[in-house]
């Protein structure tokens, strides 16, 4: 495979944030299974219980979806039980979403599973590594645009 003329170390990188992006999406694959949901479901319970009621077109954006695919996955979960949308009292063309106490419990469980996962994947970090790893990672994010969730903390 080749990236062009591009510095080594650029290609270190861009191969070392694929390995990342796949890994993470194996763990998020596993979770998923784990609370008997898809991974966007499982995105989408944790971007509802970080930013509490949100719109759809809002959480569409967030997860990088089309918003007919955002309401279709709602729509599931609504039927789970995991959500409850109503119009906003703001805009009423505008519906919120909010958690169930039942999507509650299973957005908790989903990042729980998730912060064990990764925590175990730290772990595995040379202890004097660690605190670069999570700089860089935050300075990944940064650079990225991915606004930090709430529930985050360094190691």
């Amino acid at each position: 495979m080749s990236l062009g003329p591009m510095a080594d170390h650029d290609q270190r990188f861009v191969r070392a944030v694929q390995t990342v992006a796949r890994g993470v999406g194996r763990i998020s694959r596993e979770r998923a299974r784990a609370e008997a949901v898809t991974p966007q479901q499982a995105e989408t319970l944790q971007l509802i219980a970080d930013r509490g009621a949100i719109s759809t077109s809002t959480l569409a954006t967030l997860l990088g979806i089309d918003p007919s695919t955002a309401s279709r996955n709602l729509a599931g979960l609504q039927k789970a039980g995991l959500v409850s949308r109503k119009k906003a009292t703001e805009d009423g063309r505008q519906t919120d979403v909010r958690l169930t106490p039942k999507g509650k419990r299973a957005a908790e469980a989903a990042t729980q599973s998730s912060a064990q996962a990764l925590s175990t994947v730290l772990e595995k970090i040379n202890r004097s590594d660690r605190q670069k790893v999570v700089e860089a990672m935050d300075a990944l994010a940064k650079a990225m645009d991915v606004p930090p969730s709430k529930n985050t903390s360094a190691a």
